[in-house]
């Protein structure tokens, strides 16, 4: 069975493990998607979370710098020691709104260690009105609960 990013973000997750919050660069072994680390600035902070679906050790990181009015929750896929992006969720001031960039592809179509490529699609396209406009994320607990709520990272079952 062919996995997109739609069957995985609707399928059950299974070892759900917040990451601490860190500020500056994402060393590569918590989130290896380029052959260095995911340069940041020291103004940024940044928590991974990790989990499994459908068979597949899957990664969130979100970044936050609520001075800057910037979000980003990037999805991905490990595909042996590096991962495949398969969407980021993300608000920026100096852009109209909340968009992402996807992919419609199968994961294993999508290529090892990049972010964008002719593979990706913005949504909204870049010049088209947002539905959300509002930078809604006022501290990192908002952030890691907007990113998981995003990609339905949630333990299966009831809580009580």
């Amino acid at each position: 069975m062919a996995v997109g990013l739609r069957q995985l973000v609707l399928a059950p997750k299974s070892d759900i493990t917040l990451g601490r919050w860190h500020s500056g660069k994402v060393p590569k072994a918590d989130f290896p998607m380029a052959k260095q680390a995911y340069g940041l600035g020291n103004s940024f902070r940044w928590s991974v979370i990790a989990f499994k679906t459908l068979g597949l050790e899957c990664r969130a990181l979100v970044v936050f710098n609520l001075g800057k009015q910037k979000f980003e929750a990037i999805l991905g896929v490990m595909g042996g020691a590096v991962l495949r992006i398969l969407c980021s969720y993300e608000y920026h001031a100096s852009e109209p709104g909340w968009h992402c960039h996807a992919t419609c592809d199968d994961v294993p179509k999508v290529p090892i260690g990049y972010m964008r490529g002719q593979w990706v699609n913005r949504r909204p396209a870049a010049k088209k009105t947002h539905r959300r406009q509002n930078f809604m994320i006022d501290s990192e607990t908002t952030a890691l609960r907007f990113a998981m709520k995003c990609y339905k990272i949630e333990p299966r079952g009831p809580l009580l």
